[in-house]
């Protein structure tokens, strides 16, 4: 019979939420999306789909969405820390909605915001997620004025 040590690991767990993440697979995804041929859709759908699927999806990604890059960021800083967190968010911007996900475990608190936000208060929608653009260019190139130019 083995007389050895008793071996006791540790191990960490941690929940890394991105929210919207830019990639070439994101962009390809909504390049194709505004090729696609609707012809066999009813009108509706069709509408639906070009003017407020596409229209939001590239005002989310081009508002809320953060790089791969920082992603990865992140995530390392996740892995090499002493004490990670169980769940780490990756974009503050994200926030708001990953907090309806944890009030309502069932899921259908954050799709019917996100389904009222769309439908029935668009243009505050839209205003909304400008006004998230425009801070968050302020704020890179407030950052950048500090860096020497190369």
């Amino acid at each position: 019979m083995w007389m050895g040590r008793s071996v006791r690991a540790a191990m960490w767990l941690s929940l890394i939420e991105p929210g919207p993440v830019v990639t070439e697979f994101e962009r390809k995804v909504f390049e194709d999306g505004m090729k696609m041929d609707l012809s066999a859709a009813d009108e509706e759908t069709a509408e639906m789909f070009t003017n407020i699927y596409l229209k939001n999806y590239k005002q989310i990604f081009q508002s809320l969405g953060q790089s791969a890059e920082d992603v990865a960021e992140h995530t390392v800083k996740i892995i090499l820390a002493e004490n990670p967190p169980f769940r780490h968010q990756t974009n503050t911007l994200y926030t708001p909605m990953t907090t309806l996900k944890y009030a309502d475990p069932n899921g259908d608190l954050p799709i019917d915001i996100f389904y009222k936000m769309v439908f029935h208060h668009d243009k505050i929608f839209s205003a909304s997620l400008n006004f998230i653009k425009l801070l968050r260019w302020r704020s890179r190139k407030s950052f950048d004025l500090g860096k020497p130019s190369q």
